[in-house]
């Protein structure tokens, strides 16, 4: 007699795994015997943070890095906004921040904090300028940024980008 053991074609082998705890896929038979895999679920999207509680978390992160002699306001936005990230309002002291992107939904975290580096280059550009060597406001007429925003901007990332360098272990070379 012949042992040899050949599966059975459109039935599931019951076979044991003992301990492994791995799920397998479920298998579903569908016309002419054509068998496809049932996807899991999709995995929910990483956590956000509520926006009313971004508004200290960025203020906390800015005072680790920069503490500012004129203060200001901050809005984060929730309006849905095409291409526009934020602004500053010169005359307000008001940085804003749009939270949502009319396309894409929530912008990640990441990007929110960077276009709040931004603005508050901007607002340090016009209010204290001395304090990164400069007589003046750097801002020319028709241009957006000029080179002290540019070095405002810089200054602040480099203070940020290091901060997480010595507070996150797995950053470290």
């Amino acid at each position: 007699m012949d042992h040899t053991h050949q599966p059975m074609t459109g039935r599931r082998a019951e076979i044991h795994d003992g301990d492994v705890l791995t799920p397998r896929p479920e298998v579903v038979a569908g016309p002419a015997e054509r068998t496809s895999i049932r996807r899991p679920a999709q995995l929910p999207s990483r956590f956000d943070v509520p926006v009313s509680a971004l508004v200290p978390l960025f203020r906390a992160r800015l005072e680790r890095i920069y503490r500012c002699r004129v203060a200001f306001d901050l809005d984060l936005n929730t309006r849905a906004t095409i291409r526009v990230l934020g602004g500053y309002y010169k005359t307000r002291r008001l940085v804003r921040v749009y939270v949502h992107d009319r396309k894409t939904g929530r912008r990640p975290m990441e990007e929110l904090f960077d276009t709040f580096l931004h603005e508050v280059a901007h607002h340090l550009e016009y209010t204290e300028p001395a304090s990164f060597s400069a007589r003046a406001c750097g801002r020319v007429p028709g241009r957006m940024h000029s080179r002290l925003f540019w070095k405002i901007l810089g200054e602040l990332k480099y203070r940020w980008a290091t901060l997480q360098k010595q507070t996150d272990p797995a950053r470290r070379p």
